[in-house]
């Protein structure tokens, strides 16, 4: 879609750091969103902890997982991209499920 443009791709890049210069200076001079932001920087170490400890459960699941369904044969729900036979396929399966990511086997 750039490519049909009569404009070069730098300018069109040179015009979007303008943009995010202006939301900048907007944010300097509200005050709200600056204690928003702030608020949100703040708490960012706390979101990544609680996204640590949200891996480690879904990884320690994603094992016993494995070890209790990885044999399971195919039917009803369980196909070659939804099952528990590998590691990786687990760790999938299980992050599709608690954020209803995509259609899954268990969605209808």
């Amino acid at each position: 879609m750039i490519s049909a443009l009569p404009v070069s791709p730098t300018v069109i890049r040179v015009i979007r750091v303008f943009r995010i210069g202006r939301v900048l200076r907007l944010v300097k001079s509200a005050v709200g969103i600056r204690t928003l932001l702030f608020a949100l920087i703040v708490s960012l170490p706390a979101l990544f902890n609680i996204g640590l400890l949200l891996f480690l459960v879904i990884f320690i699941y994603a094992i016993v997982g494995m070890s209790f369904f990885g044999e399971l044969s195919y039917h009803a729900g369980i196909d070659a991209d939804f099952n528990f036979e590998t590691f990786p396929q687990a760790l999938m399966v299980l992050i599709q499920i608690s954020t209803s990511a995509g259609k899954t086997p268990f969605s209808s």
